[in-house]
């Protein structure tokens, strides 16, 4: 099942607070392992592939504020 960019926005927003405690130190992300856990990831390195799927990975608080104002509506 492809999931909407939408979608994966809501699935990160219900990780922000803990997401955002981590971006205050680096490059933070949500990843998902082979046993379909979700886990946030800081100290991600730029430019590297991953064992575990990439939910999505971001640089600092706002670069999470801009993928939430474009993937998620008002109403989220």
């Amino acid at each position: 099942m492809t999931e909407s960019m939408s979608d994966i926005a809501k699935l990160i927003k219900t990780f922000d607070a803990d997401l955002r405690k981590e971006l205050n130190n680096s490059r933070s992300g949500l990843f998902r392992n082979s046993r379909d856990e979700l886990y946030i990831r800081s100290n991600v390195p730029l430019g590297q592939s991953y064992t575990d799927e990439v939910i999505g990975i971001f640089a600092d608080q706002a670069d999470l504020d801009f993928f939430y104002k474009i993937y998620l509506s008002e109403d989220d």
